[in-house]
């Protein structure tokens, strides 16, 4: 039997058992994550088209199977749901963690230190900062340093469990953190987090830099103009990055991934891995975004 067939044969038969477990809830599969990786059965199948050695098929055929079941493993959760709960239920933690503003606070800094999960910051507060979490793997710590005029925020993960704090949600886990910020206060912002869904709208905030580490994630910003200079990094792996600059300023991207695909809306290169919008020498307000990412996809939107 060719060996074309058995690979072909066995990718039906653990396609089809990921959907079966999927379909009772036994598997939990991240269909998001999975279209984003597909593309590289594409890349082996053409290059087994150009190999005509049959070892050398075998082995292209092995290295994909490998892959494949790889992706498949990243990509799907236990459900626990059904299974799981006979032998161990994990409680979710509920936490409100929160920081008063002082009246001589003008400036903030925001260290997030987690795991995978999903973070979210899109409303204000009239504290300096609010954060309701929601995990079964583990609770958060907020911690606050006060010099001067400024104020450093540490908000700590602290994980119960380490297999469900290398997959988090993946795993079977569930963290997730929804944040607010005091819109009055100039704010630094530091992530690191996991593979992890990042949603952050910051532009009713006057933001001058964010740092953003992550793994493997899917990443929206919304940047705004109360700074009248904006830095942002944003170090990923393979991921789905989306940025939102505003019309009224000027922006330049320095794109350090080479293997991504990306759209930089109404941007013009001027330089190796640089784009610029038309407005961006003139600009009172400026935006400098810096990304480096593994095989992504990039997109920059003004609005």
């Amino acid at each position: 039997m060719k060996v074309s067939r058995i690979f072909a044969g066995l990718l039906i038969i653990l396609l089809g058992a990921a959907l079966f477990l999927s379909n009772f809830d036994v598997l939990s599969l991240d269909w998001h994550f999975i279209f984003r990786l597909w593309p590289i059965l594409l890349v082996f199948a053409g290059i087994s088209v150009l190999v005509s050695n049959s070892k050398l098929k075998a082995v292209l055929y092995a290295v994909t199977a490998i892959l494949v079941l790889a992706w498949i493993f990243s990509a799907a959760s236990i459900g626990w749901g059904n299974f799981h709960e006979m032998f161990h239920h994990r409680s979710v933690h509920y936490q409100e963690l929160n920081q008063n503003l002082e009246k001589d606070i003008k400036h903030a800094s925001l260290l997030l230190d987690s795991g995978a999960g999903s973070f979210y910051l899109n409303d204000s507060t009239d504290k300096l900062f609010e954060a309701n979490a929601e995990s079964n793997i583990g609770t958060y710590s907020l911690n606050a340093e006060k010099n001067g005029s400024t104020e450093r925020l540490n908000l700590n993960f602290e994980n119960d469990n380490s297999d469900h704090w290398r997959f988090g949600e993946f795993g079977g886990g569930k963290n997730k953190v929804e944040m607010k910020l005091n819109p009055k206060v100039d704010w630094k912002l530091d992530i690191d987090v996991g593979a992890c869904s990042i949603d952050f709208d910051l532009s009713q905030f006057e933001v001058s830099s964010a740092d953003i580490k992550a793994g493997a994630s899917s990443l929206k910003i919304k940047l705004g103009e109360k700074s009248d200079t904006a830095n942002v990094h944003m170090s990923t792996g393979a991921s789905k990055v989306t940025i939102y600059v505003p019309k009224g300023s000027g922006c330049q991207v320095r794109d350090d991934a080479k293997l991504s695909s990306k759209s930089f809306e109404d941007f013009a290169q001027t330089g190796d891995g640089v784009y610029k919008t038309s407005n961006f020498d003139n600009s009172k307000k400026k935006i400098f975004v810096n990304v480096e990412a593994g095989v992504s996809s990039i997109k920059v939107v003004r609005y």
